[in-house]
């Protein structure tokens, strides 16, 4: 479950839950196995991910067996193409040990706007080009 920072910070003062957090973090899923739950629960194939995912299909299948990290670009495409609801593109983000959403941001402001409308991948990279913002596809991933 997603908590904001203020809500970290506090549980961080304490003893007991600062403690509690820190094995609780030893304990993160990994975006392999995040990303393979969250394409049982939409009823995916991997090819079926891959190609909406706009991503090589080597470097998806390492991606699902732990052996690269993918980047944030590729899980906001992820994301958007699997039409996840925004708190699971944060777990996915987290599980990749990239940057969260925040709104304050504007790229990620339209990320998330797209992730809300229930945008699709071509029309979110649309919408981040027209801002002008840099794409989905920018990071080289």
């Amino acid at each position: 479950m997603y908590e904001s920072t203020s809500k970290l910070l506090r549980r961080l003062r304490h003893p007991e839950s600062g403690q509690a957090f820190l094995r609780q973090c030893t304990d993160t899923p990994s975006a392999a196995q995040v990303l393979r739950d969250l394409l049982a629960q939409a009823g995916l194939s991997v090819s079926d991910w891959i190609a909406a995912a706009d991503i090589s299909r080597s470097y998806g299948y390492q991606i699902l067996r732990g052996e690269r990290n993918p980047g944030r670009d590729v899980l906001l495409r992820t994301a958007l193409a699997l039409f996840l609801s925004l708190e699971d593109t944060q777990r996915l983000l987290v599980a990749g040990g990239c940057g969260v959403l925040y709104p304050r941001v504007r790229r990620d402001a339209a990320v998330i706007f797209a992730l809300n409308q229930k945008m699709g991948l071509p029309q979110a990279e649309e919408l981040l080009l027209s801002l002008p913002e840099p794409g989905l596809y920018a990071g080289g991933d």
